[in-house]
């Protein structure tokens, strides 16, 4: 009976050879002229002059030469056509038409490069078929242990939510490189594997966006040739649902086994459950984080410190902060909250979504690299003032207030940039434009010109008559008239500011009156 450790393990592809069939001993089987041919995948016998029709490749060929009785010259082209049809190997039965392999034939083999075997006289034909058919079942339970083995490993590979432990283990049981990509074709993680120039990723972007748009039953598969020899290259979506944002990109030797195909399937659908875990646990810390920043920009640091323990890595509230909050477009707030994640995490900056913004809490000094990482995605920013972790309410108000005051061609701007500016800057053009309209709506030019002067010279009416060239009483009876038309009240200091933000705020000139 024959058992699985007569069997090949080549690279964890399992395959029958001829030499494991000589390898039977009760066979008998002597091997005039062996070599590394193809695999062994069925035994034939044929005793025609040309049994190449009836071959498929991979055949042990047996025959007792029963036609081949006097052959000389035919024994090449004989050869050739095994050769040509793929044959895995001849075995000639001795003591019948022939007492010993005739040197022509075995002359031929060796140049031709066909194993050549001899079978004695008490070897039976059916017991070499049988032989070899014990050496494929063993083949294809081997097969089916090894891919179940290399399923378990991969499994346990993908136990956390890391991926790189999950591609490291496939590239080592393919001897290749593994890459997941992102759907440009360029790399997230990898390549990994001893052999990462195996994988070409000008050929990797190319296969993925042939495949992008078929969703996630697509799989690409070529062979090229290289400088390190035929490397099979495959590439496979990753996710559960929706469109495939990531891909699997696997390069190996050409002549990847049923159970290697199987693992690379494997490892595509751990990636996928791992990268959909990922992606929940993703979601879940940022609402956490978003519901800290919530609180801690409403004044409630104790609760937000509490929140922000319970997040994976335990984020601190720097001691002195400044807020920033950004607005755009729900793709641009996404991808820049994306940027600041990866590239700022390590580095104190606590980002979330807060009411249809991004809300960054930073130490002062980072603020630069807060505002690096989102230019250019098409936000606008407040940045707010320099306060303590307890204060962070007054530095998101004063964002808020930044926030308002940018423009498409100042995107960005301070709180500092709005106080040097005077009170003027805190009021929103469009409703400092709508109060001065209905303040100054019934006052035509004279009566705004005389308003102005009262203002300006502190309500002297003596310094109004010599600014406007006028007489005193003049200038009383506009006084008069302006607080009638207006309904303000000029002694009061408050209609005094609110009559100067007006006027600061009107067009220059007003509407002509009816």
């Amino acid at each position: 009976m024959c058992t699985i450790s007569a069997l090949q393990l080549c690279k964890n592809r399992i395959v029958v050879t001829v030499a494991d069939l000589v390898a039977v001993r009760s066979l008998g089987l002597r091997a005039v002229h062996e070599v590394d041919g193809p695999a062994l995948r069925w035994v034939a016998t044929s005793e025609l002059a040309d049994p190449t029709p009836y071959l498929e490749g991979g055949e042990l060929l047996l025959t007792t030469g029963l036609g081949t009785r006097g052959w000389s010259d035919e024994w090449e082209p004989y050869v050739d056509r095994l050769v040509a049809a793929g044959a895995a190997a001849l075995a000639v039965g001795v003591g019948l038409t022939h007492d010993r392999l005739p040197d022509r034939l075995v002359a031929a083999c060796r140049s031709r490069g066909l194993t050549l075997l001899e079978v004695p006289r008490a070897t039976h034909f059916v017991a070499v078929s049988r032989a070899a058919a014990e050496l494929l079942q063993d083949q294809e339970a081997a097969t089916t242990r090894l891919a179940l083995d290399l399923q378990r490993r991969l499994t346990q590979a993908a136990l956390g939510l890391d991926l790189r432990p999950l591609l490291e283990r496939l590239a080592q049981l393919l001897d290749g490189a593994v890459a997941l990509v992102h759907r440009d074709g360029e790399p997230e993680e990898g390549p990994f594997g001893g052999h990462p120039e195996r994988l070409d990723l000008e050929l990797v972007r190319t296969e993925v966006a042939g495949i992008r748009g078929q969703g996630l039953g697509a799989v690409s598969s070529t062979v090229s040739s290289t400088d390190h020899g035929q490397v099979a290259t495959v590439v496979r979506p990753i996710g559960l649902a929706g469109r495939p944002e990531q891909y699997l990109a696997v390069a190996a030797p050409n002549g990847l086994g049923d159970p290697l195909r199987a693992a690379i399937s494997t490892a595509a659908v751990l990636l996928s459950l791992a990268v959909e875990r990922r992606a929940e646990r993703r979601s879940a810390e940022r609402r956490l984080r978003g519901r800290a920043l919530e609180l801690l920009v409403a004044g409630d640091l104790r609760s937000a410190e509490v929140l922000l323990d319970a997040a994976e890595g335990g984020d601190a509230v720097p001691d002195r902060l400044r807020v920033l909050r950004m607005t755009g477009s729900s793709d641009a707030l996404g991808d820049a909250l994306d940027r600041l994640e990866e590239g700022l995490a390590d580095e104190g900056v606590l980002a979330g979504l807060v009411d249809a913004e991004l809300v960054a809490v930073v130490a002062p000094a980072r603020v630069p690299a807060v505002l690096a990482v989102v230019t250019g995605a098409g936000l606008r920013a407040g940045v707010g003032r320099a306060t303590t972790a307890t204060d962070a309410r007054r530095s998101a108000e004063s964002a808020g207030h930044a926030l308002d005051r940018t423009t498409t061609a100042s995107p960005v701007r301070r709180w500092e940039d709005v106080a040097d500016a005077g009170p003027l800057a805190l009021v929103p053009e469009a409703l400092g434009r709508e109060y001065a309209d209905t303040l100054l709506a019934p006052l035509d030019a004279e009566h705004r010109a005389t308003l102005a002067a009262f203002l300006r010279h502190h309500g002297s009416r003596g310094a109004v008559a010599d600014d406007l060239g006028v007489h005193r009483n003049t200038v009383r009876n506009r006084l008069v008239e302006i607080e009638r038309l207006s309904g303000l009240d000029l002694d009061d200091p408050a209609a005094r500011v609110g009559a100067w933000l007006a006027l600061a705020l009107a067009p220059e000139q007003p509407p002509e009156q009816p």
